[in-house]
């Protein structure tokens, strides 16, 4: 999912820079990497710490690639895997026969299907899960810990249209404040 942002005013920095004998590209480097990494903790982490367990679990997931020289945007990549059932803070089962149950894992909009069971009638109740599948291929058919929705599918339930206009007025707000900044150096 790729949600884009754009900034506008670019042009008349550009041009008021060159009077100081400066480049517009450091400054919106600069705006575009803070506003990745503050619309990542911000309008990601925040809410997803609701479902899952560490800060430390949901910035390993939700990686950032930064703008540099190159390419002059900044990206949130969130991971696509499932994620073990362990790691969310809460989950639940429906019993569907006496040795079977489907769980359910907790997200921060509500309840989702995980992909593993549980067998209601056991003491330890873990949720399970008993395929490794590599393709059309089944290899180990041990039992795992059962896997809930990725990273992946929160963070595009998370994604909307206010998320858009928040993240593009910081990125505004941001590059104002670089530019001013830099006019302030004066010339080189």
């Amino acid at each position: 999912m790729k949600v884009g942002v754009r900034l506008q005013g670019t042009s008349f920095a550009r041009a008021q820079l060159a009077t100081g004998n400066r480049k517009v590209d450091p400054v919106l480097r600069g705006a575009l990497n803070t506003t990745a990494t503050s619309t990542r903790r911000e309008e990601y982490v925040t809410p997803l710490l609701r479902a899952f367990r560490t800060r430390a679990f949901l910035n390993a997931k939700l990686k950032i690639k930064r703008a540099r020289s190159r390419r002059m945007e900044a990206r949130i990549i969130p991971s696509s895997s499932g994620v073990r059932v362990g790691a969310y803070r809460g989950w639940s089962y429906e019993a569907i026969s006496a040795t079977r149950a489907r769980v359910y894992v907790t997200g921060p909009n509500g309840k989702k299907l995980a992909a593993g069971f549980v067998n209601p009638s056991s003491a330890g109740k873990k949720p399970l899960y008993n395929r490794s599948k590599r393709g059309k291929y089944v290899y180990a058919r041990r039992l795992q810990e059962a896997i809930g929705p990725s990273i992946a599918y929160w963070f595009k339930q998370l994604s909307n249209a206010q998320l858009r206009r928040r993240t593009g007025a910081f990125l505004q707000r941001e590059f104002e404040r670089r530019l001013r900044a830099e006019i302030a150096k004066g010339i080189r």
